[in-house]
């Protein structure tokens, strides 16, 4: 059995059968790892994003607890 498990290979370089050029690889490579800055900068940017929202949590959970106690405060023994 021959080390190459798959019938066709992208590595030209190593096999004379195979699909693609060594330039065709190397754009695609290129090309995969802007893709890969771009996506990871605008998951960077997103989080930072919603970080921003972060400092709100406590405030919103602070008010809608004395919202509630509020609420009991005024509807109690009536």
């Amino acid at each position: 059995m021959s080390r190459n498990h798959f019938p066709y290979s992208a590595m030209a370089s190593e096999y004379q059968t195979a699909i693609y050029t060594k330039e065709q690889l190397e754009n695609a490579r290129t090309k995969g790892q802007i893709v890969g800055w771009a996506q990871g900068g605008l998951a960077v940017g997103a989080l930072m994003f919603l970080l921003q929202f972060v400092g709100w949590i406590p405030l919103i959970l602070i008010a809608g607890l004395l919202a509630f106690l509020g609420f009991k405060v005024a509807n109690r023994n009536k």
